[in-house]
């Protein structure tokens, strides 16, 4: 190894072309985070954030057996630019084509090779431009700051950048955009390179492939469209005999398209005592799933809607105004028309949804009674006092097999309990909250959705939540209602009216008699089951009966048992509400499945053999196998090479220095994804969209560390850093809430600049401890460097998987607890400066 000299310096050249990499590299990270949630589903967006990290950390096994002098700094990045430039648009093409089925993996074995391939093909970018910047940090040591601090500049960047293309030219034309401003950075480095590290054949080979870069641009449409699998909902449709799509939108977080054909014909919940089904509709989907019809006839012509549950709303509270939340295609919005509603305020949080149902919607939202709000929800009504007498939250998204797993890993703060809460506090007095949900068995999804219902009034100060509470189901859907005020005899009356003739089947009722109410209690303890037909006598499991009526002792057992805790402890799936901490409504898994879900593997047509939360243990596993390969493979083939030399002679001394760089490296690489992740959860409810999140909070908090590694590493004392960094990890989950609470109503760009303002004090502090770790090993080993490359982007690989699976069992807020652990771990291994100087004599 050549050790660095002062000499040699970085020009102004590997700064900018470092820079621009960074922002090509995120550009493309966001990119492949949507295409995955669009090509595979959303359980797949956290790999492309593995897949960056794993990059970089190979990136830092190589530089370790194939050292970087200050001499071949500019050759290793001008070639790193290049490479990285070529392989964007190869990988994505090569992954479009590849036949790679992640629902047919349990039972065919060639899929275990694509998916390899899948992931090798998409972490070669990554590598290469992780080993442009762990190139420049071995060549250029002394000036480690100011080159970490351009690649986190140029990477925080890279996301609304992202954001940005994704909203102009969709996501294939992203992938070139990325890759056209990789061919940026190599113009730069080719031609600012100076003395015998210059490639000047590199110079017009560097302008030529920024010309092929751009012509990718000029491909016929659809010739680079993502591959979508054939398993969601606008590939099923478009199977149907003259299905085609009409019109399909990018914007910054979604694609939008919609499907015109004979086959739809969608009511969720639709009376079995219905004359007739749907007229023609439209499918909308959202990033190809959960088809949600578009009613192509006005209200006074959609007879269907009298036999959908969502009416008996407007029966009980009649001329009513209504809050309707993400109605999707319409469909809601279609039943309160019909029903006769004074006003209807609907709101959506995708434009290119309002923009499609406009459209194509039959003149739905030109009704002079609706009222179109294209925000976040919970945004627009904390700057809304109005009250509302029915406020909706309908059923967009497909049915999903409870056992399938397949959408676990997915947040949805629609359906948490701090959600309902400000839905709650938009009621009028004897206004209504009105949910439905799909019907599960064993009682699942609609029960969760109850229990979000009993915690909301309880929380709200009800004493006795089952006095405020309504549910019935049909045979597809269960739809619940809750009230401030106790349900009152003319609504009981009605619900009882309403359900026997659209032959549904109650499921609560707050004059159920005790004896009833009381029977689940008898049964769970081992008691004679409840006879069928004398719930039957009560309009329970009457209709659509379900043998044993376990959705009635479920919602009968939630809602008047006294230890609610103890109720979702022992219930088989994990059915406890969500929260803004806890946001996967659709996460059902306990470890308690784990034997049936082994068992069924290869047995079942479900996605990943039962559970997407053994996704990510799978997972954790491989990425924890690879990652300790990466960091001991250099360590193993540099021990043999120095045997011979004197340094090698005392090997212990090394070791324990080896280990002590191995914990703070590992640990700044585990806490800084461990703090970030749980930051950009928080902040997707304030700001509206992960994807706007995601730009805001990345992006901040990648320049703050920039910012803070340019102008504070050498300034700041290290242990300082690190102690104050915790300190703030552990503060700003109680600091965050009231900042949100205060500014929750102001528009979308001045949230945006509350979130920049909020989160460059922790940001500036993330961009210590690395560059000032350099430093340490630059002064005591120098030959460490390019490992410590490794082992920073290994650990981060380890946390990338570790956060989430953390987040779906204890919630975000241990995630932060465990990011503010490992800065203070990272304390430990040089306590003191003459720990480090004494190990250094010891090896001298």
């Amino acid at each position: 190894m050549i050790p660095p000299t002062e000499s040699d310096r970085a020009t102004s050249a590997v700064y900018l072309g470092l820079f621009l990499l960074s922002a090509a590299m995120l550009a493309f990270e966001v990119v492949l985070i949507r295409l995955f949630a669009l090509a595979q589903g959303h359980h797949f967006a956290f790999m492309a954030v593995s897949l960056a990290l794993l990059g970089g950390g190979a990136s830092g096994t190589f530089l370790s057996l194939r050292p970087v002098s200050p001499h071949s700094g500019h050759r290793w990045l001008s070639l790193s630019a290049l490479f990285f430039t070529l392989s964007v648009p190869a990988s994505y093409l090569l992954v479009n084509a590849l036949p790679f089925d992640m629902y047919r993996i349990a039972w065919e074995a060639n899929q275990l090779l694509w998916l390899v391939l899948y992931y090798l093909a998409l972490t070669t970018p990554f590598f290469f431009a992780g080993l442009a910047v762990g190139a420049a940090l071995v060549a250029w040591p002394r000036k480690a700051n100011r080159l970490y601090a351009a690649s986190l500049l140029g990477s925080g960047l890279g996301p609304p950048l992202a954001l940005l293309a994704l909203a102009t030219v969709g996501g294939p034309g992203t992938v070139f955009a990325a890759a056209l401003l990789g061919g940026l950075a190599f113009v730069v480095l080719a031609w600012g390179a100076k003395g015998p590290g210059r490639l000047l054949w590199a110079r017009p080979l560097s302008l030529l492939l920024c010309a092929v870069c751009a012509a990718l641009f000029l491909l016929p449409p659809g010739a680079a469209d993502i591959r979508l699998t054939p398993y969601h909902a606008l590939s099923q449709a478009l199977l149907y005999p003259g299905s085609r799509i009409v019109s399909q939108v990018w914007n910054a977080f979604s694609r939008v398209d919609i499907v015109a054909s004979k086959g739809i014909r969608s009511a969720p919940g639709l009376s079995m005592a219905a004359p007739a089904g749907p007229p023609p509709q439209m499918g909308l989907t959202v990033d190809a799933q959960n088809l949600s019809p578009i009613t192509l006839v006005p209200p006074s012509e959609a007879d269907f809607v009298d036999y959908l549950p969502i009416t008996l709303a407007y029966q009980l509270r009649p001329d009513a105004d209504v809050l309707i939340v993400e109605p999707e295609g319409g469909l809601a919005v279609l039943a309160a028309l019909r029903s006769g509603a004074r006003s209807v305020t609907v709101v959506h949080s995708n434009p290119a949804v309002a923009g499609a149902v406009a459209r194509w919607g039959a003149g739905l939202y030109d009704d002079p009674r609706v009222t179109v709000v294209v925000d976040e929800p919970r945004s627009y009504l904390r700057r809304e006092d109005r009250r509302f007498d029915l406020v909706v939250v309908p059923v967009t998204d497909s049915f999903r097999p409870i056992t399938a797993g397949a959408y676990a890993l997915g947040e949805d703060y629609r359906y948490t309990v701090e959600s309902f809460g400000e839905l709650w506090r938009h009621l009028s007095p004897d206004g209504l909250l009105v949910a439905e949900r799909w019907l599960q068995l064993p009682p699942s999804e609609s029960l969760r959705l109850w229990g979000i219902l009993v915690e909301t009034a309880s929380r709200s100060g009800v004493n006795d939540p089952g006095a405020h509470l309504l549910a019935l189901r049909s045979l597809q859907t269960s739809l619940v209602f809750g009230s401030p005020t106790p349900v009152p005899e003319d609504d009981l009356n009605r619900v009882r009216d309403f359900a026997a003739s659209h032959q549904y089947d109650l499921l609560w009722m707050p004059d159920l008699p005790q004896s009833v109410v009381a029977l689940p209690a008898l049964s769970q303890e081992g008691g004679p089951p409840v006879p069928d037909e004398h719930l039957g006598a009560l309009g329970i499991n009457h209709t659509n009966v379900v043998a044993g009526a376990p959705y009635f002792h479920a919602f009968a057992r939630l809602v008047t048992t006294p230890d609610r805790p103890s109720f979702y402890a022992h219930y088989e799936y994990a059915v406890a509400p969500p929260t803004d901490d806890h946001p996967f409504f659709f996460h059902f898994f306990k470890w308690r499945q784990t034997p049936q879900i082994l068992a069924s593997l290869g047995k079942m047509w479900l996605p990943f053999g039962g559970s997407g939360y053994l996704v990510l243990v799978l997972m954790l596993l491989l990425v924890l196998g690879l990652s300790a390969g990466l960091i001991l493979l250099p360590l193993a083939v540099t021990g043999k090479h120095q045997m011979s030399d004197r340094e090698s002679q005392i090997t212990d001394h090394r070791s324990r220095l080896t280990l002590r760089y191995l914990l703070y490296f590992s640990m700044l690489g585990l806490g800084f994804l461990m703090v970030e992740i749980p930051l950009l959860q928080r902040f997707i409810v304030y700001l509206g969209q992960p994807a706007y999140a995601f730009a805001t909070v990345l992006g901040a908090l990648l320049v703050a560390s920039g910012v803070g590694s340019r102008y504070l590493a050498e300034r700041v004392p290290r242990p300082l850093g690190l102690a104050a960094l915790a300190g703030l990890a552990l503060i700003y989950p109680v600091l965050l809430s009231p900042l949100f609470q205060a500014t929750f109503g102001l528009p979308f760009a001045g949230r945006v600049v509350v979130s920049v303002l909020a989160l460059a004090p922790i940001g500036l502090l993330m961009g210590l401890p690395f560059p000032q770790g350099l430093a340490l090993a630059r002064r005591h080993a120098p030959h460490l460097l390019p490992w410590i490359w490794a082992v920073n982007g290994c650990a981060s690989v380890v946390s990338a998987v570790l956060a989430p699976m953390l987040a779906m069992g204890l919630g975000f807020r241990a995630v932060m607890l465990v990011g503010a652990g490992a800065y203070l771990v990272a304390l430990l291994p040089f306590s003191s400066q003459q720990s480090a100087a004494s190990s250094q004599r010891s090896s001298s």
